[in-house]
């Protein structure tokens, strides 16, 4: 039986402020909904998974026969396959159920499982113990009447192998597999993602690391930059700011981050926050979530948007939500200048770390926030608004910095994390040399609080690259995305933990996401942040 009674506190809800719906704004974001774009993928085996405990996974697959074969064998009560795509995917499956038999007096019933990873489909995803919904699982039973017949999968799977199980048919008849294809779907064509230039470096490494990052993200871009394909399929707002940024450096699908701020600023709550994600089906509305780090980072996301596609306009018009949206951060800021996560029961988020305190991170990501918007501030002709506080917080950053062990310290418990460094450092409060220290130091000590997801991860590398700790960056990018590519990831999954196969934020790991787009931005920190580096790099070699 599921465990559904450890829902963190932070987010059981309460009572829900209302929402004050800016139709003009809705409208605007469905004028912006994308084409998805449709193209045909086939399976490349039929494949077996055999123990390896060298793996990741602890199996590995081998080919049973080829797909050419396949519409040859026929199948009965218990038998299965495993189809192997070859990558992953997001679509629709299809396929000829055919018969070898005297007649079908039966109907022939199937469970289908849709594997991101090999756990998926070696494993039996029942029971899941985990405090997030099961429904999310991917498998499904169907029953088929009549046949021979063409069976078209309804619902949309995010997949790399897809087992097949036959349940149960009858002994007058068996059943055979045959023009087996995923309709996959995207807002990026295959031609844009092939447009897109290579990474300028013979790094074979970190080639592929650029190369699944644009895979990953383009797997998450539909109607809304989805944070995973396979669960939760919504825009969640922390999210999008990175999807954002690496999207401006690959796809320049500028039209689908305009929508997505749109749809956020449809749906400000009354108290002025915007709610942490938000759903555009059946109707555009919010989810009763809220964090405020989250909310607090719609204004930085603003400014990305308007400076990557000269839109001024956008910023203009979505100015007084990004205010409203810095107001509940803001009310953590005690007099002296310094974030008090405690001052409300609001989700702060940072990463899914195991008793990470926010104090510290949440200071250097509220002055980061305040910073980005004052620079929005001057393209679209208004006064820096945070000018003050930014002078109060960076002020008042210092007093998280522990002289003795170099390092910035974080609640009553002075708790060291990799988080906190890195949000300091990013918010440019501190000079970069004791920035940069402080994240080395926090990294070398076995007692810090590590990051758990990739979201986390990212900003550690980013302020290590932007504290002159270029080398440490990369470093960091191939122990971590790298370690999922050794791994076998053929896209950057929701969190990843080397030295366990099965972390998961939830319980248990068959309700983890392995295609989420806050793990693409290694393709934003190669092409933009660590650019001009390896670029000089490249020269003196």
């Amino acid at each position: 039986m599921a465990a559904t009674n450890n829902i963190p506190a932070n987010q059981k809800v309460g009572k829900l402020p209302k929402t004050n719906f800016n139709d003009k704004f809705a409208k605007k974001a469905e004028s912006l909904i994308p084409t998805l774009h449709k193209w045909i993928n086939t399976p490349k085996s039929v494949i077996n998974f055999e123990p390896d405990t060298s793996s990741f996974f602890k199996c590995s697959s081998v080919q049973s026969h080829t797909i050419e074969e396949l519409s040859s064998v026929s199948y009965g009560k218990e038998d299965q396959i495993i189809l192997d795509f070859g990558t992953h995917q997001v679509g629709y499956l299809s396929f000829y159920l055919g018969v070898d038999g005297v007649n079908v007096d039966a109907p022939a019933r199937l469970r289908l499982t849709f594997g991101e990873v090999p756990y998926d489909v070696t494993e039996n995803l029942h029971p899941c113990n985990t405090w997030i919904s099961t429904s999310w699982l991917p498998d499904e039973v169907i029953n088929v009447d009549w046949l021979p017949t063409q069976v078209d999968m309804s619902r949309r799977y995010s997949f790399r192998y897809v087992k097949i199980e036959v349940i149960d048919t009858s002994q007058k008849f068996r059943v055979q597999f045959q023009d087996i294809k995923a309709t996959a779907v995207s807002s990026v064509t295959p031609a844009i993602a092939a447009a897109v230039a290579p990474l300028s470096t013979k790094d074979a490494e970190l080639a592929a690391i650029d190369r699944i990052s644009q895979l990953t993200l383009r797997n998450c871009m539909h109607t809304v930059f989805e944070d995973g394909p396979r669960r939760d399929r919504r825009l969640w707002l922390g999210d999008l700011r990175l999807q954002a940024l690496t999207n401006y450096c690959t796809f320049k699908h500028y039209d689908l981050v305009k929508r997505c701020l749109y749809m956020f600023a449809a749906l400000p709550r009354e108290d002025g926050t915007l709610p942490a994600c938000v759903f555009e089906r059946p109707n555009l509305a919010p989810a009763s979530d809220y964090i405020v780090d989250y909310d607090a980072l719609f204004g930085p996301t603003v400014y990305d948007y308007v400076v990557a596609s000269g839109d001024i306009d956008t910023g203009v018009e979505l100015w007084p939500t990004l205010l409203n949206s810095m107001e509940k951060a803001l009310s953590h800021v005690k007099s002296d200048g310094q974030f008090v996560s405690a001052a409300t029961s609001a989700w702060k988020f940072l990463d899914w770390s195991e008793g990470l305190d926010t104090d510290a991170g949440m200071h250097g990501l509220v002055l980061f926030c305040c910073k980005q918007i004052n620079k929005l501030a001057t393209l679209v002709s208004q006064p820096p608004p945070f000018k003050d506080i930014v002078m109060k917080m960076s002020a008042a950053a210092m007093n998280f910095y522990d002289d003795a062990q170099e390092v910035f310290v974080s609640g009553p418990r002075k708790q060291v994390s990799w988080s906190s460094q890195a949000w300091l450092a990013l918010s440019g409060a501190i000079t970069p040399a004791i920035s940069l220290l402080a994240i080395k130091t926090a990294m070398a000590d076995p007692d810090a609080v590590m990051p758990l997801t990739p979201y986390a991860y990212h900003h550690v590398a980013e302020a290590l690259a932007r504290c002159g700790g270029e080398e440490e960056s990369l470093e960091l990018i191939r122990k971590y995305w790298g370690g999922m590519v050794k791994a076998g990831a053929d896209t950057f999954w929701e969190c990843f933990d080397g030295k366990d196969s099965r972390k998961s934020p939830y319980g248990d790991c068959h309700n983890n996401s392995y295609c989420h787009a806050w793990s693409c931005t290694p393709s934003y920190l190669l092409r933009v942040v660590l650019k001009e580096y390896l670029n000089n790099s490249k020269a003196k070699k």
